[in-house]
């Protein structure tokens, strides 16, 4: 006789199983699945503890069983029609890494999926049992068509035209932009130039927005630049380099992605003028890259790797038929390093 409780009412989940066993909730679902090294006493003890909760394989656990998927996907950002390779990135090839990390854990495989793919139909071909989709823009017809097909989903980053959408993983950026730019202020900074993506993200729309809020509270100069997705690449080199040979030439720059990184550090040699002496850079998102230059660049660490566990994490609930309170909140740390720190 079953000396466990569970009501009809809710269905149990591979998180009630691994809470009554006080193991992970991935050695469980590699014990369903026949998947991951693990002791066979340790599998018959997980399936013996299922059948007792009276736990029913999900739809994933039954597409391993019959051979149909048993995958996720991960959806990286389409810029300039594809032509930007993203996993160029250091940030992507983290949440890349740490997705197929938590993929696996969990007996699932990780697929990546073309840059292109966006209709109902090649969702459908790709079969996955879930999709982590990164950087919507506003109303993304990706997003639009996984819902419609019914494929839980859960985006890393916020779609702008769903603020309250619960299946995302987000950093508060406006949050983040302030402390960078409070930490500038402290360092003398007072005309501080930003230069963002000229894009319907929700990082780059909230980075802009708490930008132009800050510096009216304090009543400084603001100098926006944004750059179009197809402007050679998002290289901001002109951009940056009219800033820094303008008269009334800014005293620091945010540049709020990755990629700018190159093009910002091209346009401070040319214009000869030195960080952190003439001009302090910061970046919005943070890379081995950033923290290997001479200077070291200060840089906002989003935590690329948390963000991906959290969201696999988030769409095996799904998949499982679990209900999610979302949107999750991932934290942010400014990494202060040597481009902002200024001369005694």
């Amino acid at each position: 006789m079953p000396k466990h409780n569970h009501t009809a009412a809710r269905r149990v989940t591979i998180h009630d199983v691994a809470r009554e066993l006080g193991v992970s909730t991935s050695t469980v679902s590699a014990a369903l699945n026949g998947s991951g090294k693990l002791r066979q006493e340790t599998r018959d003890q997980v399936r013996r503890m299922a059948a007792e909760l009276g736990y029913q394989s999900s739809r994933a656990a039954l597409a391993l069983r019959f051979g149909r998927t048993g995958t996720i996907a991960l959806a990286l950002p389409t810029v300039d029609d594809g032509a930007v390779p993203m996993l160029d990135l250091d940030f992507y090839m983290a949440v890349a890494r740490a997705a197929a990390t938590a993929a696996f854990e969990a007996g699932y495989a990780l697929t990546l999926t073309p840059p292109t793919l966006t209709g109902e139909d090649g969702w459908r071909l790709l079969g996955a049992d879930g999709v982590v989709l990164c950087d919507p823009v506003r109303n993304d017809e990706r997003l639009a068509a996984l819902e419609r097909l019914g494929t839980p989903v859960v985006t890393v980053e916020r779609d702008a035209a769903r603020p309250d959408g619960r299946s995302a993983v987000t950093s508060d950026h406006g949050s983040n932009l302030r402390t960078l730019l409070d930490h500038l202020h402290d360092q003398g900074a007072r005309r501080i130039a930003l230069i963002s993506a000229d894009a319907s993200w929700s990082w780059a729309e909230e980075s802009v927005a708490a930008y132009r809020d800050w510096t009216a509270e304090r009543g400084l100069p603001e100098s926006v630049r944004l750059i179009p997705l197809d402007q050679a690449h998002n290289d901001p080199y002109d951009t940056a380099l009219g800033l820094l040979r303008a008269a009334d030439r800014p005293d620091a720059i945010i540049a709020t992605a990755e990629q700018y990184r190159e093009g910002v550090l091209r346009a401070c040699r040319d214009a000869e003028v030195r960080i952190p002496d003439d001009v302090l850079v910061a970046l919005g998102i943070d890379s081995p890259g950033s923290e290997r230059n001479d200077p070291a660049l200060t840089a906002i660490d989003l935590q690329p790797g948390l963000q991906a566990k959290l969201a696999v994490s988030m769409l095996l609930r799904l998949i499982e038929g679990e209900q999610v309170d979302g949107p999750m909140l991932s934290d942010a740390v400014l990494r202060v390093r040597a481009s902002t720190l200024r001369p005694a």
